[in-house]
C-alpha cells in the first residue's frame, strides 16, 4: 500500500478552496475532533484527538461509537485520545466525544479490500469556521513534531494549524493582524460556490476552471512529484497503479489521465475532464 504518513513529509505547497462562512474564527468551537473524516479498511486502526479552540487536547473525554458493532473504541487513559478498530463494513460509523458539556462528533466509512479505492480521502479535517484554507505546507520531520502545517485566512487575522500525518491537530496559532477586507470576499465567493452549486444540480457542467491535483500536473513531472500531489490532498494511490505508465486520477468533480514516459518516468501527456452527475 502507498506509504501514505511518509508521502505526506514531502507533500507540495498546494491552494486548497475549503470555504465557510457560516461564523468568525472567535466562533471556534470548544470541542473538535481530528480528524473529523475518516475512510478506513477493515481491520484498521486509526486514533483521533479531541482538540479545543487552540487546536491543544481536551482532557477528561468520554468516547461512544455507534453502530457498537462496527468498530471497537479503545481511549487513552485522560481520554485526550481514542484509537478506532474497524471490525465490519459500514457506510455510517459515528464517534462521538463528550467533554464538560461539549460534544463534537467524527463521520467513519469502513471499506473492504487491501486498499482504498483511487482517489478516496483517507482523512480531512474542519475547516475554520469563516476562514479560507489558503496552503498546506510539508514540516521538516522531527521527533513528535507536526508533519505539515494548515494556513488559514481568517477575518480576525492569520491561522496556522500544525497536524500529525494521520489527522490529529497539535495546535493552532494566529501569525497574521485582522483582515477586515477578508470577510467581504468570503461572502462573495461562498454566494459563488452556492450559485455553482446550483448550476451543477441544474444539470450544467462544472466549472472547468476550478483547482485540481490535475491543474498541478505538469510535463516532464516525476512519478514522485506527482504521487507527492495525490498525498497532499489524500488521494489514494494504489501500488499496482504506480507501477503503470498511466494513471488516472479522480477528485470531486475531476478527473485526470496521466501518461509517463516509460524510460524516464516523466509525465508526457495528461488529460483534466470535468465530471458531473
Amino acid at each position: 500500500m502507498f506509504n501514505r504518513a511518509v508521502a505526506l513529509y514531502f507533500a507540495l505547497v498546494l491552494a486548497l478552496g475549503f470555504l465557510c462562512a457560516r461564523a468568525s474564527a472567535q466562533d471556534q468551537p470548544a470541542l473538535v475532533i481530528s480528524p473529523n473524516k475518516s475512510n478506513m479498511l477493515l481491520g484498521e486502526t486509526h486514533t483521533f484527538r479531541a482538540v479545543g479552540k487552540d487546536g491543544r487536547m481536551r482532557h477528561n473525554v468520554r468516547w461512544a461509537i455507534s453502530p457498537e458493532h462496527a468498530a471497537q473504541i479503545s481511549q487513552s487513559g485522560d481520554g485526550s485520545e481514542v484509537t478506532v478498530y474497524a471490525r465490519q463494513l459500514s457506510s455510517a460509523v459515528m464517534l462521538t466525544a463528550y467533554a464538560e458539556g461539549d460534544s463534537a462528533e467524527a463521520s467513519i466509512e469502513i471499506r473492504p479490500g487491501n486498499s482504498l479505492p483511487m482517489g478516496s480521502v483517507i482523512w480531512s479535517v474542519a475547516e475554520m469556521p469563516g476562514c479560507l484554507d489558503k496552503k498546506i505546507v510539508p514540516a521538516v520531520p522531527s521527533a513528535n513534531g507536526p508533519d505539515i502545517y494548515v494556513r488559514e485566512d481568517c477575518p480576525q487575522g492569520t491561522f496556522v494549524r500544525a497536524l500529525a500525518a494521520d489527522g490529529r491537530e497539535l495546535w493552532r496559532r494566529q501569525i497574521g493582524p485582522p483582515n477586515p477586507n477578508l470577510a467581504a470576499e468570503l461572502a462573495a465567493k461562498a454566494a459563488g460556490k452556492a450559485a455553482s452549486k446550483d448550476k451543477a444540480d441544474s444539470g450544467e457542467h462544472l466549472d472547468p476552471s476550478a483547482t485540481s491535483v490535475c491543474d498541478a500536473v505538469n510535463p516532464g513531472m516525476a512519478k514522485a512529484d506527482v504521487a507527492q500531489l495525490a498525498a497532499a490532498r489524500n488521494l489514494a494511490l494504489g501500488e499496482k497503479q504506480q507501477e503503470t505508465d498511466n494513471w488516472s486520477i479522480e477528485e470531486e468533480g475531476f478527473h485526470c489521465a496521466i501518461s509517463f514516459d516509460g524510460k524516464t518516468a516523466t509525465v508526457v501527456k495528461k488529460k483534466k475532464t470535468v465530471v458531473t452527475d
